[in-house]
């Protein structure tokens, strides 16, 4: 693997989240790795523009998000965020299909950026808890 797909190897991991945030458990854990994995499938066919593989690995990413241990989780908010989360992979798998040079990029930063706000959701949670 050269630098700059391992630089973006580990720019992804960073922004998806190695693995779900402590305390969530084991089994939301490995959903957050399965996550992990097509989210960085997805970098490498955004950046290679290789759609059957977009396709194919945003269609998985949604997916997880209908199993039940994406949604153990039972904050309102994380909801919300799941909601926000789920709507941007159906952008971004739309733009696959459509092959759209110019929307597919964006769509892939506003997944990424949905996977952020959540992940800095729950670590202020988990801080505002501690405290009390």
């Amino acid at each position: 693997m050269n630098k700059k797909w391992q630089a973006a190897s580990v720019f992804s991991a960073v922004l998806f989240g190695l693995a779900a945030m402590p305390n969530q458990g084991p089994a939301l854990s490995s959903v957050m790795r399965q996550k992990l994995a097509h989210s960085q499938k997805i970098l490498e066919a955004v950046v290679t523009s290789d759609w059957a593989s977009l396709e194919m690995h945003s269609r998985e990413l949604e997916r997880l998000t209908n199993d039940p241990r994406w949604t153990v989780l039972k904050y309102p908010e994380y909801s919300r965020y799941s909601t926000a989360f789920v709507r941007a992979v159906q952008d971004l798998h739309a733009a696959a299909v459509e092959r759209d040079l110019e929307k597919t990029p964006e769509a892939y930063a506003a997944v990424t950026l949905r996977c952020v706000e959540c992940h800095r959701y729950l670590a202020r949670a988990r801080l505002a808890q501690r405290r009390d």
